[in-house]
């Protein structure tokens, strides 16, 4: 059977249950009994939505009512199991003074060929599940009628009994037995934060996907190990390997007005949530800490201002308000050499700096660096520049002072081209201001670097294709937190300046592309875990989504589609052999022979002569470009 003759079928078959189910209803305009017809049954299936209507108990015994629907709101028949999760949370301190709010786990019971409880599906999206038996006293727990509890429904996974697959669902539902809107709850982090790093993060065979679902069972009442709870088990999972400094907690305790408890990290310090990351203390021993028999004096020395205080970088970032350097104007002259002008602001203030950079104590470093070629990714191996605070401007007023850096290199006929600049440094701090650097106890601090284009006579829009961005790498590295080699933190535009394609590969490596410096190469050597020295490197995320890292051009394509820009280099080799361009990025993660021998097959160079891989005898976009039948962006878990 055809899809259209399948989803027809399933259509004629939805609409005469739909017509047979209204027949059961009145016509006063009132409600009908549970069977009635709520929506138009689906047809397609690509994302599936649950809402919990209401949980009732009787007689002890809760039932929970809940509809399933796809992506355009229409109900789903026939779900052919689920699982239900109940638990209760005790409010913060009623355990003990000092402690924070808890879940406590009373049951998961699930409905497929056999069923503990009784799963009702009423034929119209609307389902209802009756547990097997009360709460009371479930796993050891006390039923606390007036406690918030929650309720998870999970269903997907499965397939309808026509073959539609459904996709995996976690839906919560907070409830009290009043009925009344549920006084109190907790939630402190969300998926979406664990998911700018992680992809589409799951668990248990990829069953459960929501952090609301995780808390249902990682805790006291259910695991046996008290580091499998989960506040001490995130905290200890994230100590290698962060991509991040772990000391800002707000990395994943994000500010946000929607989490009831989000600023429990400061507010609530307990030895088993503070124990987790700071594993040298041993508290009810009093090693590396004052004996700490409970919780209950944490606040008293540890209070949240003091706390969100040491944590945040709020008093580096005060400091750093207060210098902001600038590129103002550039231009070439037909020599190589560069014309630069350099402001110096105090945004704090507004106002600019008179004194040029080697006047400034508080400067401890600041360097301009400059390239030429941008539609060929740069003509010198390592870009050209100059240390601002060791040099004399060329002139300078009203805050702006001019420099110049000699010695690129400019091919006859590319004088239509672009350069490339950036800008970086880093700066002295004490007590949240600048100060002179040599001031004792001055922290030297890495400022935000920069990146501009600029042609032979002045500065430009135009300059290198944006492949990725400070934005990008920042959902995992931070807004520009990533340091490389000191100071260097503006990988969307920075790095390439010298991590060019005049940077030579390994030709004796198993796979050379993973072991030249060339940033396209890099990265994804180093992400694959391939690039030596980070062998053990974990990449949180799913490595085919690369969505991940990679933008959208202008035209909102993303920049891992076929055909590749031109202006894409092959790799070169230390034996001075080459491959070519699309081979050389894609067997950054497709190593294997197989592969080698397809790409190949379909015109591909691996370490031949400039000349081959230059020819543009790669077909690889015929298949696997926009539109084609393994198009490089279907073929990935891009989302």
């Amino acid at each position: 059977m055809n899809k259209f003759a399948k989803m027809s079928s399933k259509f004629s078959l939805m609409l005469a249950l739909v017509s047979l189910l209204s027949a059961c209803g009145g016509d006063n305009g009132q409600d009908g009994n549970p069977g009635e017809p709520a929506k138009p049954p689906a047809l397609t299936i690509t994302s599936l939505n649950v809402m919990v209507d209401k949980v009732a108990v009787t007689e002890g015994i809760a039932q929970v009512d809940f509809q399933v629907s796809n992506q355009d709101d229409e109900a789903v028949i026939g779900v052919p199991s689920a699982t239900f999760i109940a638990a209760q949370l005790l409010p913060q301190g009623y355990t003990g003074a000092g402690n924070s709010s808890e879940w406590q786990h009373f049951t998961a019971e699930t409905c497929a060929a056999t069923c503990l409880g009784s799963l009702t599906d009423h034929k119209n999206g609307h389902y209802s599940y009756t547990f097997s038996a009360p709460f009371n006293g479930m796993n050891g727990v006390t039923f606390m009628p007036e406690a918030t509890q929650r309720m998870v429904v999970k269903i997907g996974g499965d397939k309808l009994a026509d073959n539609t697959p459904l996709p995996i669902t976690n839906q919560h539902y907070d409830w009290q037995t009043s009925g009344d809107n549920v006084a109190y709850t907790r939630n402190l982090v969300t998926i979406e934060t664990c998911n700018s790093c992680h992809s589409n993060l799951a668990f248990h065979g990829s069953k459960y996907n929501q952090i609301e679902t995780c808390v249902t069972c990682h805790n006291s009442k259910k695991v046996s190990n008290p580091a499998d709870i989960f506040p001490q088990m995130i905290h200890s999972k994230h100590l290698t390997g962060f991509p991040q400094p772990i000391s800002d907690c707000q990395i994943c305790h994000v500010d946000k007005a929607e989490l009831a408890e989000q600023q429990n990290w400061h507010r609530v310090p307990t030895m088993q949530a503070c124990g987790a990351c700071h594993t040298q203390i041993n508290f009810p021993a009093g090693e590396g800490h004052p004996v700490q028999a409970d919780n209950s004096n944490c606040v008293a020395c540890h209070n949240a201002d003091w706390t969100a205080s040491v944590h945040s970088d709020e008093d580096k970032t005060a400091a750093l308000m207060q210098f902001s350097p600038s590129i103002t104007s550039a231009s070439m002259d037909a020599n190589g050499t560069v014309t630069v002008a350099v402001k110096l602001m105090n945004p704090a203030t507004g106002s600019v700096y008179s004194d040029s950079a080697d006047k400034l104590k508080f400067i401890n470093d600041l360097r301009v660096y400059a390239n030429w070629g941008t539609s060929f990714d740069y003509t010198t191996r390592s870009a050209r520049s100059i240390k601002l605070p060791e040099s004399t401007s060329v002139s300078g007023s009203n805050g702006i002072y001019t420099y110049t850096i000699s010695g690129l290199t400019v091919p006859a006929g590319t004088e239509a081209d672009h350069g490339g600049l950036a800008i970086q440094g880093r700066v002295c701090a004490k007590d949240k201001v600048l100060v002179d650097c040599t001031t004792e106890l001055a922290e030297v601090l890495v400022i935000k670097a920069s990146h501009s284009y600029f042609d032979m006579a002045a500065l430009s829009s135009t300059g290198r294709r944006t492949v990725v961005s400070n934005a990008s790498c920042g959902n995992c590295h931070g807004d520009q937190k990533l340091n490389i080699h000191g100071s260097r933190n503006d990988l969307g535009g920075q790095c390439q300046l010298c991590h060019n394609a005049n940077m030579l590969a390994d030709a004796t490596a198993a796979n050379p592309s993973t072991t030249s410096f060339d940033f396209k190469q890099l990265i994804h050597g180093i992400h694959t875990s391939q690039f030596a020295g980070f062998e053990n490197l974990n990449y949180p995320g799913k490595i085919g989504n690369c969505a991940q890292c990679h933008v959208n051009d202008t035209a909102g394509i993303s920049t891992v589609a076929l055909p590749l820009n031109s202006a894409v280099q092959p790799l070169a080799l230390d034996n001075g052999t080459f491959t070519s361009p699309i081979a050389a990025v894609c067997s950054n993660c497709h190593s294997d022979t197989s592969t080698h021998n397809h790409m190949t097959q379909q015109g591909a160079v691996f370490a031949g002569t400039k000349a081959d891989a230059t020819a543009g005898t790669e077909t690889c976009a015929f298949c696997h470009g926009q539109g084609g039948v393994a198009d490089v962006l279907k073929v990935h878990p891009i989302n």
